[in-house]
C-alpha cells in the first residue's frame, strides 16, 4: 500500500500544470515562513553581498536560457 505522502504526490502530479505551480508556491511559502528571522537576515546579507560582487565585476552571473 502506498504511503499517504506518495498518494498526495501522485495526485498533485496529476493536476494541471497551472495548479501544480500554485501548489508549489503554497508549499514553498509555508516552508519559508518557518525560517527563523536570524537565518533570513543572514541569507539576505549573503544575497546582497553576491549582488554587489556581480555589479562591481568581481563575479560574473550565470546566463539562463529564456
Amino acid at each position: 500500500m502506498e504511503g499517504k505522502l506518495d498518494q498526495v504526490a501522485k495526485e498533485a502530479l496529476a493536476l494541471p500544470v497551472d495548479d501544480q505551480e500554485v501548489l508549489a508556491e503554497k508549499l514553498v511559502g509555508n516552508l519559508v515562513s518557518r525560517i527563523p528571522a536570524k537565518l533570513k537576515k543572514q541569507q539576505l546579507a549573503e544575497v546582497m553581498r553576491r549582488r554587489a560582487d556581480i555589479l562591481n565585476g568581481k563575479l560574473q552571473g550565470i546566463k539562463v536560457a529564456p
